[in-house]
C-alpha cells in the first residue's frame, strides 16, 4: 500500500518545532495584552470576493496565488490568503464599530498561497497579526512598529532593520501614479512580463518586483515621497519622531510600497539578512482606505503580519523549551494506583508530570526521566507508600531526599 504523504507544499509541526510553534504565538498573545490587544479568530476560508475587492485584482495573491474553489452550494470560496482582510469583514459585518471606538486585534494562524515551496515560505504557512480599527494617529503608526520590533527582539532575534516609507493618500498615488507611468513608459518593453501588467493596474508594484533587472531599471523612478501633500507629509514626520521616542532605529526606503493594494499613508517592513530573497520578517501599515472599498465606512486602521515558519527559523535552537517539572517512577505493581493517584493530584495542582504505564527498572525510569528533561523525579517503591512518603530527586541539583506525600506540592512550589 503506498504511503500517504503531507501535500507539498505544507508542512508538518511536531516535536522541538511544536514546542517553538508555541511559544512564538503564546509570548506574542501575552506580549501584545500588554498593549491591549485582544484575540480575533475568523474562518479559514472566506467568500473569493473579500479578497478581489480587499487584496486587490492587480496584485500577485488574487492572480496567481489563491487557492479557490466552488463548494457544493457553487459559491467561489478562498482559502484566506493573509488576515486583515478578513478581520475588517468581520469587524464591519458584526458593527464592531458602534460598539467601541478603537478596537485591538491579536490573531494567529494558517494561510494559503499557491507559490513555490522554498525556505521559510509554504504553500500552507502560519502568521501571528495585529490589527487596530479606529484610530488615525499617527503615533498609533509608530507604537505599532515599535511593538512588533520589540516583540521579535522579547523572543531573541536580532540583527533586525526595520524600514520605513509613505505611500500618501488616493490623490497623491494618483498624482504620483502619472509621475511614475512617464518614467516607466519608455522601458516598458524591457520590463518583466508581471510589471508590464503591474503598470496597466497598480504602476506602484513595479517598484516592489524582485528581478534584479526590473530593479536596475527603476533605481532612478521619481520618489513616492515627493508627491506628499502637506499633511502627509506631517504625519510622516511624526511617525518617524515616535520611532525615534520608543528607541526603533529604521531606515527610509522611498522604494518600499508593500504587495498589497490596500495600504496607504505609513508603510513598514523588519527585515533580517539571515534569509536570504525571505528577508522580510514582519511587514504592515495603514490601510485607512479598506474599510470603505468593503463597507462604505470611513474608518482608519493599521496594522502589520509576521510569518511563523520564519521566526522559528530565526530562533534555531535558542529558544525556552518548557521544562518537566516531574516525572514520577514506580516500582512494581502493588505501587500503581498509589503513584497514579499522585500524578493526578500534581497536575491538577498545575505540574507538569509524565508518568510510564507499564513498570521498569530503576535505570530504565532514570534513563526516560533524563530523555524527557524532567527536572525532579518522584520514586515510589513499596517501602515509600507503605511510609506514606515518596523520594524526590533533583535532576538540576542533583539531590536526593525523603519527603512526605503532604508535604510534596508544597516542596515542589
Amino acid at each position: 500500500m503506498k504511503l500517504i504523504k503531507a501535500v507539498r507544499g505544507t508542512k508538518d509541526i511536531f516535536g522541538d518545532d511544536g514546542i517553538k510553534y508555541d511559544y512564538v504565538t503564546r509570548t506574542a498573545q501575552e506580549f501584545f495584552s500588554n498593549y491591549g490587544y485582544t484575540m480575533i479568530k475568523t474562518p479559514i476560508f472566506e467568500e473569493t470576493d473579500l479578497f478581489k475587492r480587499g487584496v486587490g485584482e492587480g496584485t500577485d495573491i488574487v492572480e496567481k496565488e489563491m487557492y479557490t474553489f466552488q463548494d457544493r452550494g457553487e459559491r467561489s470560496i478562498t482559502l484566506r490568503p493573509e488576515g486583515t482582510a478578513a478581520v475588517v469583514r468581520c469587524y464591519l459585518e458584526n458593527k464592531i464599530y458602534a460598539k467601541e471606538e478603537t478596537s485591538r486585534f491579536f490573531y494567529a494562524g494558517s494561510m494559503f498561497r499557491y507559490e513555490r515551496p522554498q525556505a521559510g515560505r509554504q504553500r500552507e504557512f502560519n502568521q501571528i497579526g495585529v490589527e487596530v480599527l479606529g484610530e488615525s494617529s499617527p503615533i498609533l503608526d509608530a507604537e505599532v512598529i515599535s511593538m512588533g520590533f520589540s516583540f521579535l527582539d522579547k523572543i531573541g532575534i536580532t540583527d533586525l532593520e526595520v524600514t520605513i516609507n509613505s505611500v500618501g493618500e488616493k490623490e497623491t498615488r494618483v498624482r504620483y501614479r502619472e509621475a511614475l507611468l512617464k518614467f516607466l513608459e519608455p522601458m516598458k518593453e524591457e520590463l518583466c512580463e508581471d510589471c508590464k501588467m503591474r503598470m496597466e493596474k497598480n504602476p506602484l508594484r513595479v517598484l516592489d518586483c524582485k528581478v534584479e533587472k526590473c530593479k536596475t531599471l527603476t533605481a532612478d523612478a521619481p520618489i513616492i515621497t515627493d508627491s506628499l501633500s502637506q499633511e502627509e507629509k506631517e504625519h510622516y514626520e511624526t511617525v518617524k519622531k515616535y520611532l525615534t521616542l520608543f528607541g526603533v532605529k529604521y531606515k527610509e526606503d522611498p522604494r518600499l510600497v508593500r504587495g498589497l493594494d490596500y495600504y496607504s499613508s505609513t508603510v513598514y517592513e523588519i527585515v533580517t539578512n539571515k534569509l536570504g530573497s525571505q528577508g522580510t520578517v514582519l511587514g504592515g501599515g495603514r490601510y485607512d482606505n479598506l474599510l470603505k472599498q468593503l463597507g462604505e465606512k470611513e474608518i482608519p486602521a493599521f496594522g502589520f503580519a509576521a510569518g511563523v515558519e520564519r521566526i522559528m527559523m530565526l530562533l534555531g535552537e535558542e529558544f525556552p523549551k518548557r521544562d518537566l517539572d516531574v516525572y514520577v517512577a514506580w516500582l512494581g505493581e502493588g505501587t500503581k494506583e498509589f503513584a497514579f493517584k499522585l500524578a493526578n493530584d500534581l497536575r491538577l495542582d498545575g505540574k507538569s508530570v509524565i508518568i510510564d504505564y507499564n513498570t521498569k527498572a530503576m535505570k530504565a525510569h532514570m534513563k526516560k526521566a533524563d530523555k524527557v528533561g524532567a527536572k525532579n523525579v518522584i520514586i515510589i517503591g513499596d517501602d515509600e507508600m507503605n511510609k506514606g512518603v515518596v523520594m524526590l530527586k533533583d535532576f538540576v541539583n542533583r539531590t536526593q531526599e525523603e519527603v512526605k506525600v503532604e508535604e510534596l506540592k508544597n516542596i515542589l512550589k
